[in-house]
């Protein structure tokens, strides 16, 4: 086997986070190894092809190895990624959406307000803000 897929499958294990990017997307960090990352998910993903895949170069027990420990990395991540969800405390702006959502001022809009990131982002702002002048008003009047 090559040392290089050796190292790679060393590497899926510790250290996914090069491979798959951090938990905190907004943080906009590409992984280091996203290629490889690409490459294994065409291989999974195109098997029917009648193409020359990106990986040709990797012998048959190569790529099997190369995949299975992909796998496990992957489910690692995935367990991982639902724990770091469930036990994150969320943010002012996760807070602001679920009270705008839990409102039900923006679900009965229907289609025409389609909320988009960059909406919820304003409007979770807004939320913050008509709260802190409100809690400020409420402080500086004695």
């Amino acid at each position: 086997m090559m040392q290089a897929v050796q190292v790679i499958i060393e590497r899926l294990k510790s250290h996914p986070e090069e491979f798959f990017g951090d938990f905190d997307k907004h943080l906009g960090r590409t992984p280091k190894f996203i290629d490889i990352t690409e490459k294994i998910d065409d291989l999974l993903t195109d098997k029917d092809k009648q193409y020359v895949h990106r990986l040709w170069y990797l012998e048959p027990e190569e790529k099997q190895a190369l995949i299975a420990a992909y796998k496990e990395a992957r489910r690692a991540r995935f367990e991982a990624s639902v724990f770091h969800t469930l036990l994150t405390a969320p943010t002012a702006v996760d807070l602001a959406v679920e009270r705008m959502n839990t409102s039900g001022k923006r679900l009965m809009q229907g289609p025409s307000k389609i909320i988009a990131p960059q909406n919820i982002i304003n409007e979770s702002l807004e939320l913050l803000n008509k709260e802190f002048d409100k809690q400020y008003a409420k402080n500086s009047n004695p």
